[in-house]
């Protein structure tokens, strides 16, 4: 018997042991010959249970186990399951689809599934004797011979005689690509004597440090970071082995199982129906081929359903389900958790029920605020200490009256969507990433901070004063060329405006650029000073302060249908702690669409009802007003509360009688387009205002919306993101939240990318109509339009079809939409112009045509149209070619494609997005400034312009500014100082660590450089430890407030700042600095140049010297630790 695991899903384990719950199946297993091929149903098993009894079986067989479900999903909340129980383990796999569909020569395929594939395969041929779970789908593709697998696996240890050439040799016949950094599988690069390489095993990539011929270190890494996470002995180097590329010699998985395997086979006839249907797809896309005679047909890639059938039968078999053909059967008793359709006085009555009957119940919850909601709604029963609330995580609640024991969920408890959850790390698999889009390519444009926009002409290495530096070319106007040191990247940028848009190089020397940024400054002042005098005059005003929570509200918030992540908890908790205090609030909630804003909207309008105050909700259009006012009544149905809705949808003779009984103080809510700003809309005690959307109203509204910021809360919500430091400039003017994280319980967005392919479309047009749902057709041309509507009518005849389009008029386009949320139609041909906040939840399938020709950003947008419900929702971008992309387009899609799950590829499409959201939040003149200088330094002078209102205006209402910064050293050093080619080959890499090297904050920042540089490249060349101590040099010019530090001659030249320029330096640290210079160990001179000190300190032979004597000149309690 293996060893007792702890942990409180355990707990509930033990507890049906000690009842010798799954007894009867041990028996059964013990009276059967273990190569025997028997079969026994067991009936009853309800809920999670079934895993409980893998994981029993696990315990007490020394036997492979396979867990077979009918599908995908069902594999998925199996497995999630079963890791709730065991922890992350060595002992349970799972066995994924491919994900490719048959005979699909243009999709392209997600590496993730591959690679767990290629996993299992090389841990069965070692004799796996664990827990695996898979599905019919994934069992129905062939995989290569065993033999093959032994035969490819290459099994490196510590201390191996092995060239790093023969290595690569073998790595690049066997399929990987080589690459200057390894990012995805499939990859291996070789530097010098260190080679990584992607396998499609494990969770990292491999990085392999040799001595001569040998391997003297394994290591792990991160690829977003390119640094090793830790050691390890030995390693396997798995090629692709996920799909069987030799036809004729494939096998099924099943082939791979020892004699003695026990299968734990989940409703046999469901994975049978399964495995016909996936069988079938296959047979039917072999014969739309244009030759199928020329192409194995699918018997060579899938199983036949039969033979599955056939092969399951060799092994002794456990089934489960309500109908199962076999002759043994075991019954048990249990039941499934009953439903409560959140209503928490049905639940009570059960808890006290239970506690009766002597019965344990566990309630386990998603996460910590819901449990600790829970905790506050059933204080009785918890203390009564039969009721248990746990932070856990399962798929479905069950109770067993032999042990007595009731497991619910609290998901199931008040019907919201569960996810399965995973403990293992998910793995970040190539794609694009930050660093890729921060690459700059010759002839990119560039903003220097000091000279302004140029472009990008590579690195340049020269030589100073006999001594070799490299550094950064740009052209300028009229042919100009800048050189810029390595040391000053930091105030080099990539130039970001609007996609697509090229901006006028400056001419140097011209001054042009100083005005610029002189004419951005005023702007951004002036609008920073409205925000700020507005802040002023409300927290000097009398506001409301509301009650704290209610029962109600608890009750209310427990059951939302999702959970709350972290940031929509504390961002509810901010707007209701802003409500209590007696100034009026204002706050911004900041978040994606679909993170959960409207949720916040109504927690707060529902506190201020229970208070008799009146809350207006204002959205920007028709259609958005219709569809919070459903969300709304939907909320709030079990509450008195009346919530009305004033739109051109309402006749006149409603609108009155809406606007008396508001006046009258019968309605709570009412929700709205401007119209609320009407004169004749008389609130009789309006104490909330929430405006969704604010910079899509007109200047009129605006200003309305002003006065009314001063007098009542207000809550405004926007999904256009809030770029960083506008985040913090506002920070003091303005409230505000972020929600950043997605709802972790949405189901994730599969991706898949297509040539344009009228079967793939007809069959994803008709799977999403077979199921009740709608379907959004991205067309993002007005001309063509209706052609491609009737293209896809001749496609799918039998579906109802509408078109959107930016060029209807507003009243057209709006009865479109309206028709379409009403299911009037099943497929809506549109234009990149969905509403960004509307929630169609029975939209779950988006095609985006020429999805090449859109941003990273506007696919993240338009895909977050989809999946907004409990069901599972499709991507599909169609190209014109796969071939035919350009790289980058290339990895736009596969960067959203692998981000399936919400929201993941959230900080890539941010960078695109935050440009926008910057001319969304301050204007369009704005747009205009940050496209004449570029987003970087727009931040830095917005950054600026803030911290002079601070310091000239507003000290009294924003706190005084923090010290400003020393200004820059100047640093001029006589030594070879850059990064050779024969160490860093990749130009765009030596670019990348020049940048980070001149960002370097401190000494820790430099030492971890210093760290990651040998674990990447190997041992540190001389012109890369000048660079360092170059660096530190650098860092303590800065602390010591020096202007300029020289080394030439074997001389340290430190000048010293104008008693005028800085007159904080005289007062605090010239005497004392002249002090310590009297206390160095060699000789130094101070000179007099005009009005500038400079003191000269000899006998210095090299950069490191430099640095230990400026050391001491540091005062004593700045020494910071030393970083050799």
């Amino acid at each position: 018997m293996r060893h007792e695991a702890v942990g409180t899903l355990q707990e509930l384990f033990f507890r049906l042991e000690r009842a010798a719950f799954f007894e009867p199946v041990h028996a059964w297993l013990s009276a059967t010959a273990s190569a025997e091929p028997a079969r026994c149903h067991l009936r009853g098993l309800t809920g999670s249970l079934p895993a409980f009894l893998a994981y029993s079986l696990h315990r007490h067989c020394a036997c492979p186990i396979v867990c077979l479900l009918p599908n995908e999903e069902a594999a998925a909340y199996f497995y999630s399951d079963l890791e709730q129980l065991l922890g992350p383990s060595s002992q349970l796999l799972r066995f994924p689809t491919t994900g490719q569909k048959p005979y699909d020569s243009e999709q392209i395929a997600d590496p993730a599934p591959l690679i767990e594939r290629s996993d299992v395969l090389r841990r069965l041929t070692e004799g796996f004797t664990g827990l695996l779970v898979t599905s019919a789908e994934a069992l129905l593709e062939r995989v290569p011979p065993s033999q093959q697998v032994l035969e490819q696996t290459i099994e490196l240890h510590l201390g191996l005689s092995l060239a790093p050439e023969t290595l690569l040799a073998r790595l690049i016949e066997q399929g990987f690509e080589r690459v200057e950094f390894v990012e995805s599988p499939g990859e291996v690069a070789l530097r010098g004597g260190i080679l990584d390489v992607y396998p499609f095993a494990g969770t990292y990539p491999i990085r392999i440090e040799f001595f001569g011929d040998e391997i003297d270190s394994i290591r792990e890494f991160d690829p977003r970071t390119q640094r090793s996470v830790s050691r390890l002995h030995m390693a396997h180097l798995v090629p692709n082995l996920a799909t069987a590329d030799t036809p004729g010699k494939a096998q099924a998985l099943t082939e791979y199982f020892p004699p003695e395997t026990l299968v734990l086979l989940v409703e046999e006839g469901a994975v049978l129906d399964v495995a016909r249907e996936v069988f079938a797809k296959a047979e039917a896309a072999w014969h739309n081929l244009e030759n199928p005679s020329n192409v194995p047909p699918p018997t060579h890639r899938y199983l036949p359903p039969e033979a599955l059938h056939a092969q399951l039968g060799h092994f002794r078999t456990l089934l489960l389900g309500a109908l199962a053909e076999t002759t043994c059967a075991l019954s048990f008793e249990a039941h499934p958790q009953p439903s409560f359709h959140s209503n928490l006085h049905l639940l009570r009555e059960r808890l006290q029920q239970n506690a009766r009957s002597g019965w344990n119940t566990y309630i386990l919850c998603d996460s910590r605020s819901q449990q600790a909601r829970l905790q506050d709604l059933l204080q009785e029963e918890v203390a009564s200490g039969t009721v248990h609330l746990l932070v856990e995580s399962l798929h479905e609640g069950f109770e067993v009256p032999s042990a007595r024991l009731a497991v619910y969920t609290d998901h199931q408890i008040f019907g919201r969507y569960h996810g399965p959850t995973t403990r293992k790390q998910r793995r970040r698999l190539g794609g694009l990433s930050l660093r890729t889009l921060q690459h700059l390519q010759p002839g990119d444009y560039v903003v220097h901070v000091d000279f302004g926009i140029g472009q990008f002409a590579g690195l340049q290495r020269i030589t100073v004063r006999g001594k070799q530096q490299e550094v950064v070319r740009l052209h300028y106007a009229d042919g100009d060329v800048l050189y810029v040191s390595v040391g000053a990247l930091h105030k080099l940028h990539r130039y970001t405006g609007k996609e697509g848009h090229q901006p006028t190089l400056t001419k140097l020397g011209s001054g042009q650029w100083e005005k610029v940024k002189a004419r951005t400054k005023k702007r951004v002042k002036d609008i920073a000073r409205d925000l700020i005098l507005l802040y002023a005059k409300r927290k000097a005003s009398r506001g409301y302060a509301f009650s704290p929570d209610t029962v109600w509200q608890r009750e209310m918030e427990a059951a939302f249908e999702y959970e709350d992540t972290p940031d929509q908890a504390a961002a509810a908790e901010a707007v209701k702690r802003d409500m209590e205090q007696p100034f009026p609030m204002d706050r911004l909630v900041c978040g994606d669409v679909g993170f959960g804003k409207t949720e916040i909207a109504i927690r707060a309008a529902f506190k201020a009802v229970q208070d008799g105050k009146q809350v207006a909700v204002l959205v920007p259009t028709t259609i958005l007003a219709a569809q919070h006012y459903e969300t709304f009544c939907r909320r709030l149905a079990p509450y008195p509360v009346r919530i009305e809705m004033l739109s051109r949808f309402r006749s006149a003779a409603q609108q009155r009688a809406v606007l008396n009984d508001l006046a009258a103080g019968k309605v709570d809510i009412l929700i709205g387009t401007h119209r609320l700003l009407s004169k004749d809309v008389r609130f009789k005690d309006l104490g909330l205002v929430i405006i969704d959307e604010e910079q899509r109203f007109g200047v009129a509204a605006k200003e309305r919306l002003r006065q009314l910021r001063v007098e009542v809360d207000t809550l405004t919500l926007t999904a256009t993101p809030i770029p960083r430091t506008l985040q913090f400039a506002l920070m003091g003017a303005r409230d505000l939240s972020i929600i950043a994280t997605p709802p972790p319980n949405r189901q994730p967005i599969e991706t898949e990318i297509h040539t344009f392919n009228e079967t793939l479309i007809r069959n994803a047009i008709h799977y999403e109509v077979s199921r009740g749902g709608q379907v959004f057709f991205i067309h993002n041309r007005v001309q063509g339009i209706y052609e491609m509507a009737a293209r896809l009518q001749a496609i799918v005849p039998e579906v109802r079809i509408g078109v959107a389009h930016g060029q209807m008029r507003a009243h057209e386009l709006e009865r479109v939409m309206l028709d379409f949320m009403a299911r009037k139609f099943d497929v809506l041909v549109s234009t990149n112009i969905i509403e960004s906040g509307l929630d169609i939840p029975n939209a779950n399938t988006i095609i985006i045509n020429h999805a090449e020709q859109f941003g990273l950003a506007d696919l993240h947008q338009l895909r977050g149209r989809v999946g907004r419900s409990d069901r599972k929702a499709f991507c599909y971008l169609l190209v014109p070619s796969i071939h035919g992309l350009t790289r980058e387009a290339r990895q736009r899609l596969q960067a959203i494609e692998e981000f399936s799950a919400l929201g993941s590829g959230f900080s890539i499409a941010m960078r695109d997005l935050d440009i926008r959201g910057a001319g969304n939040l301050l204007g369009a003149e704005q747009s205009g400034f940050i496209e004449e200088i570029g987003f970087e330094t727009y931040q830095q002078i917005l950054d600026e312009a803030i911290r002079e209102l601070r310091e000239e205006e507003f000290a009294s209402v924003l706190g005084p500014p923090s010290p400003p910064k020393p200004p820059e050293t100047t640093l001029d050093i006589e030594a070879d100082a850059f990064i050779p080619e024969t160490y860093v080959a990749s130009s765009v890499e030596r670019l990348n660590l020049y940048r980070r090297l001149s960002e370097a904050s401190d000494a820790a920042d430099l030492q971890a450089f210093r760290e990651e540089l040998i674990d990447r490249f190997g041992p540190i060349p001389l012109e890369v430890e000048n660079l360092l101590w170059a660096a530190r040099i650098k860092l303590l010019g800065q602390a010591l407030r020096l202007p300029k530090v020289l080394f030439k001659n074997q001389r340290l030249f430190l000048e010293l700042p104008a008693q005028d320029e800085d007159p904080y330096f005289y007062a605090q640290h010239f005497l004392p600095l002249l002090e310590r210079l009297g206390q160095l160990d060699r000789r130094y001179v101070l000179k007099e140049q005009g009005r500038k000190l400079r003191a000269v300190i000899q006998e210095i032979p090299d950069l490191e010297t430099a640095w230990q004597v400026m050391r001491q000149l540091e005062p004593v309690e700045t020494l910071a630790p030393s970083t050799t």
